[in-house]
């Protein structure tokens, strides 16, 4: 069998089998063989694997339950750069942010308005949320200014202290 595996956007995978021509869809994969792959996937990486799978019972066994830290400086930054609200949101969720997260780093997710950070609305474990939104060290000019935005933020930040 001879296949290829394609990414589609939203989080839809397809591998293709070129001699039968027949898709297989990547959540239809075993959990645990899901949950092994993403165990070579920094944090961020993981959730968002997770995220994408979009199964109920898959994405909670790939993404774990150890989420004290969640610092999107740990990925590339050029997949960083491209995290939309959506993706935040998903993510947030399916980590239970609101009960298990503790400090949270937007390095470099300047694609964000703030509006996905509505999960971790009302969290009494969070200690640190760090929007700075680039790395250490780095200058913290953007050009173009992102679009976060303080009428979304800070009530979710409100609801917090």
């Amino acid at each position: 069998m001879v296949a290829s595996l394609h990414f589609f956007g939203a989080g839809i995978y397809k591998a293709i089998n070129s001699q039968q021509g027949s898709m297989i869809y990547l959540s239809d994969l075993p959990t645990g063989a899901l949950a092994h792959v993403s165990s070579f996937l920094a944090a961020p990486s993981r959730a968002l694997f997770a995220v994408a799978i979009n199964s109920r019972d898959s994405s909670s066994a790939v993404v774990g339950n150890q989420w004290d830290v969640l610092d999107f400086g740990e990925i590339e930054k050029d997949l960083a750069a491209k995290i939309s609200d959506d993706d935040i949101r998903g993510v947030l969720l399916s980590i239970d942010a609101v009960n298990n997260l503790k400090k949270l780093r937007l390095t470099n997710c300047i694609n964000i308005t703030g509006v996905g950070l509505e999960p971790i609305r009302g969290s009494t474990i969070i200690q640190q949320i760090d929007l700075s939104l680039v790395g250490d060290h780095e200058s913290p000019e953007l050009d173009p200014e992102p679009p976060i935005s303080c009428a979304e933020v800070i009530p979710i930040l409100d609801s917090i202290i």
